[in-house]
């Protein structure tokens, strides 16, 4: 089961401390801008931990740059710049992918079947969304069902 924070509609980023998620937008200034993107909480049946990812884009407002990042509360989590993002999906579309996996990601083993992945989906060569997907365990430790939420890239 993927639960959500309460009273969030789904896969929206949390603002406010009232939300009842457990990461939170980190506050704009006069320097930088933070706009939510996605947020995905999961549990994990074995070991009782929560895990929460929060997506969010960064605009510097003096340069106007920007990049996309990705906050974990029990893993790593990952930025994602523009120009890198381009160059990975191009290199995706030639190998005929539908996405790529960039910053933190756990992968399956025959003793631990989950799975964590920030993807970006590809469509006509460039970047256009970002996925935030967990398959967790069950308290028996066999696989949980997989949780994900799926934004527009900026």
């Amino acid at each position: 089961m993927c639960p959500i924070a309460p009273g969030l509609p789904r896969g929206l980023a949390p603002s406010t401390a009232r939300s009842g998620a457990l990461l939170q937008l980190p506050v704009s200034d006069n320097r930088t801008r933070y706009e939510a993107m996605a947020y995905l909480q999961a549990d994990d049946g074995a070991s009782g931990d929560v895990h929460a990812f929060l997506a969010y884009k960064e605009t510097d407002l003096a340069s106007g740059a920007w990049r996309v990042r990705v906050k974990s509360l029990q893993t790593a989590g990952g930025v994602f710049e523009p120009a890198a993002m381009v160059q990975q999906a191009q290199a995706a579309a030639r190998r005929g992918q539908a996405y790529f996996v960039w910053g933190y990601h756990l992968t399956p083993t025959a003793s631990d079947p989950r799975r964590i992945e920030f993807r970006v989906h590809v469509l006509n060569r460039r970047p256009a969304r970002l996925e935030l997907y967990a398959r967790l365990r069950r308290a028996d430790h066999s696989p949980g069902l997989p949780c994900s939420v799926v934004c527009d890239w900026p």
